[in-house]
């Protein structure tokens, strides 16, 4: 930091004849800069410091950055032996089911899925649309209406919009999208021929999903005449492993068909609930 050009103090010479003039105390004047010099030694030193704050929080450590991702990587490694130790149990091999995880064989269904959901106006999980079904005398679909079910709500709420036909008063709002049609992909839980199909779009490890499972669970065992589908909807924005989780739910699938699948679902949206 350059000094202020400071102006000395000049006094005009004084003609006078030489004389000898006894010795005094008085100091000479200081200039600008002498008089401040500590003040200013304060703020240099204090913008070093800053500076080197700066630096210290903006400039990458590598050191750090090992460590995040190495924790990243045993977090994924933990998550995968959950899995195996739910693949082992339902009675899948766990070599076969192992690789199709780390391979990611399902991430085209997957991809499939979120799209499906994009098309139809899904913007957050759970979303739920419930179709109402009439048929023709030879079985085949006649008519197809559907309304939708925002986020996690209690059973008698649910339960009341399926009676009306309607979706729940004051629920979020949702672009319109298009219309729902099953597809033989689907993973279909209850009659094929089922006038009432729950379709629910989640993310496996979504909070709000685990909450609104039981839900869904005891609506299906009061009315066994309802079906429900299951389609992917992965938020790796908010979960991390939920693409991950939605694959382990589709190796599983791969191995044991639907019934594998629902078991999968059960171990996996049961389990404690935790906030990402």
């Amino acid at each position: 930091m350059e000094p202020h050009n400071t102006h000395h103090e000049h006094h005009p010479e004084m003609h006078q004849p030489p004389i000898e003039q006894p010795m005094t105390n008085m100091s000479p004047k200081k200039s600008f800069f002498e008089t401040y010099q500590i003040f200013f030694a304060i703020i240099i030193v204090g913008v070093l410091v800053l500076i080197g704050i700066l630096i210290a929080h903006f400039v990458p450590n590598n050191n750090s950055n090992s460590s995040a991702n190495s924790e990243k990587q045993e977090t994924q490694s933990d998550v995968r032996n959950d899995f195996i130790k739910i693949a082992k149990k339902e009675g899948l091999n766990t070599k076969s089911f192992g690789t199709c995880l780390d391979n990611q064989t399902n991430q085209t269904l997957i991809a499939n899925d979120v799209a499906l959901a994009q098309a139809s106006g899904v913007q957050g999980t759970p979303t739920f649309f419930v179709l109402k079904r009439t048929f023709n005398a030879d079985g085949s679909v006649k008519n197809v209406s559907q309304f939708e079910v925002l986020g996690a709500v209690d059973e008698a709420t649910f339960e009341s919009a399926i009676t009306s036909g309607k979706s729940p008063a004051n629920q979020p709002t949702q672009p319109a999208g298009k219309k729902i049609v099953l597809v033989s992909s689907d993973h279909f839980e209850g009659p094929t021929n089922a006038a009432t199909v729950i379709v629910e779009y989640a993310d496996l490890d979504c909070p709000f999903c685990k909450a609104e499972y039981p839900v869904i669970q005891d609506i299906l065992k009061n009315n066994p005449g309802y079906a429900l589908v299951f389609r992917q909807a992965p938020i790796v924005q908010l979960h991390p492993w939920a693409e991950y989780t939605a694959e382990g739910s589709e190796c599983a699938f791969d191995q044991g068909g639907d019934p594998a699948f629902w078991k999968f679902l059960g171990d996996t949206m049961g389990a404690p609930q935790t906030q990402n």
